[in-house]
């Protein structure tokens, strides 16, 4: 049985549109982007184009010239674009080996609210609020438009967009890029006053053609969703078992790391990036001989004093030997002797003592980390609540009808392949859907490890169809007994 969050949040969002259409885009209209100075640094190619393919009942937008920092699926033939159908915009990508359209799923999740993470928007703009016609006209690359000002609303900040609109133009994407709108015509300028500003260049015919299966993408995507939900959870509920140890690891049996040859790194506050990297080349010279003694171990304060006595007598000779060499100038080796005076100063005053509390810290730590474990797994192993004879099962959801589970089915029985066209045709019709969701949940079971199996859900989905064939083995014609009966028997 796949699991029971998947199936009722795909059941929630999938739309009576469903399975895979081509469509055929006639025309492409191509609009250049205005990059202003202050973002040109961060693109190569300031020719950037935005294309709109447009058929009678979807647009396909793509871009050009642009390489977005997004694209981490590892094919070279994908590029982020987005498809607008049904007043439903997608973000996609497109593969031009295949011609079809995949939705773009998050990579990671961050606890966002689950708003955030939707197989869809419902406006190109933003969020809509409203449209006001600004009763002025323009002419832009030939083509005269009307122009209006959309008000969106993001929390409290509240962002205007101007848009330019050919309304006698017989090419209709407007109705597209803002379904809320209420106008058609040919789109010839968004200006929202910053980067996202685009003006018409030119139009052409087009032969593209595309595939998108909506309810098989959505599905795909909510059960993406719900599992970064998981590894998010989990790593979170594993950060409370880390802490805990991390805990432990600072009930320190001294000081150690409060020494300044331990911590040399914290002095090298200069703004100059040159003097802190020959400080601290200079300054690991003490580290070094300090953790030669297995991690300050022995005779801590012996190593302590040789380390200290070595790196100091040598450091001034070091800055000479920099400035002879033309490494560092004369104001730099002069900041250099500055930050040093002020850390040998520390470092001779800093004692090596012995934590008093680190018996009962590192009792406390060791606590903190075997409550946080029993936490985890009294949150894992929850109590067992009896739901199988109200669980409904007139719609069967199993994992072995999953595509990305094939060759898990290796390892489940030959029966399972298929399995819905080996089912008998029985008089009574809710007998064959019990048979099916009997025998799949038992193959589901096969397949396990294949992460797409709800355990306890399989098997309060088998406990409910064999009661409900049991309460109706006595009311079954003679015909469906025998057919069950060999049915069963012919499976290995």
């Amino acid at each position: 049985m796949r699991n029971l969050f998947y199936s009722l949040i795909a059941l929630c969002s999938l739309t009576a549109f469903g399975q895979e259409k081509t469509y055929t885009f006639d025309k492409k209209v191509s609009y250049k982007i205005s990059v202003p100075d202050e973002y040109s640094a961060y693109f190569t190619n300031k020719d950037i184009y935005f294309f709109n393919y447009i058929s009678k009942d979807a647009l396909l937008g793509t871009f050009s010239g642009v390489t977005s920092y997004y694209t981490s699926t590892g094919n070279t033939f994908n590029q982020e674009s987005f498809f607008i159908q049904n007043n439903r915009v997608f973000n996609v990508y497109t593969n031009s080996l295949e011609n079809r359209l995949s939705i773009k799923v998050p990579t990671y999740y961050e606890g966002v609210e689950d708003k955030d993470l939707q197989p869809y928007d419902d406006n190109f703009i933003g969020d809509f609020s409203s449209i006001n016609n600004l009763n002025s006209t323009q002419t832009i690359n030939g083509y005269t438009c009307n122009e209006f000002e959309i008000i969106s609303k993001k929390e409290v900040e509240e962002t205007k967009t101007k848009i330019c609109v050919d309304q006698k133009n017989q090419i209709n994407n407007i109705v597209f890029l803002v379904p809320k709108a209420n106008l058609k015509g040919l789109l010839i300028r968004l200006d929202d006053g910053n980067f996202n500003g685009f003006t018409i260049n030119e139009i052409s015919n087009s032969s593209a053609k595309i595939s998108f299966d909506d309810k098989k993408e959505i599905e795909k995507f909510n059960v993406e969703i719900v599992k970064s939900k998981e590894e998010y959870q989990q790593l979170y509920a594993n950060a409370a078992v880390d802490s805990a140890a991390i805990a432990s690891e600072y009930a320190m049996s001294d000081n150690r790391y409060d020494d300044p040859l331990i911590g040399y790194y914290s002095y090298a506050t200069s703004e100059n990036e040159n003097v802190n990297s020959v400080f601290n080349t200079i300054a690991s010279l003490g580290y070094g001989i300090v953790q030669k003694d297995d991690d300050y171990d022995g005779n801590p304060d012996y190593e302590r004093t040789k380390a200290l006595k070595t790196v100091e007598g040598s450091t001034k000779q070091i800055i000479k030997q920099y400035k002879k060499n033309g490494l560092v100038n004369s104001s730099e080796a002069k900041e250099l002797n500055k930050l040093f005076k002020k850390f040998y100063e520390d470092a001779n005053d800093f004692k090596l003592v012995s934590n008093p509390d680190y018996e009962d810290a590192a009792v406390a730590a060791d606590s903190a980390y075997a409550e946080a474990v029993d936490a985890l797994d009294a949150e894992a192993y929850e109590p067992y609540t009896s739901t199988y004879k109200t669980d409904d099962i007139s719609v069967v959801s199993l994992a072995i009808e999953n595509p990305d589970v094939k060759e898990y089915l290796k390892v489940a029985p030959k029966h399972c392949t298929d399995l819905k066209t080996k089912i008998p045709t029985f008089s009574d019709k809710d007998l064959g859907n019990l048979v099916y969701n009997y025998v799949g949940q038992t193959c589901d079971l096969y397949i396990y490890e294949s992460g797409s199996v709800s355990l306890s859900g399989t098997i309060n989905a088998l406990r409910k169809s064999v009661l409900e064939i049991n309460n109706k083995s006595d009311k079954l014609t003679k015909d469906d007994k025998e057919k069950l009966t060999t049915f069963l028997n012919s499976l290995d």
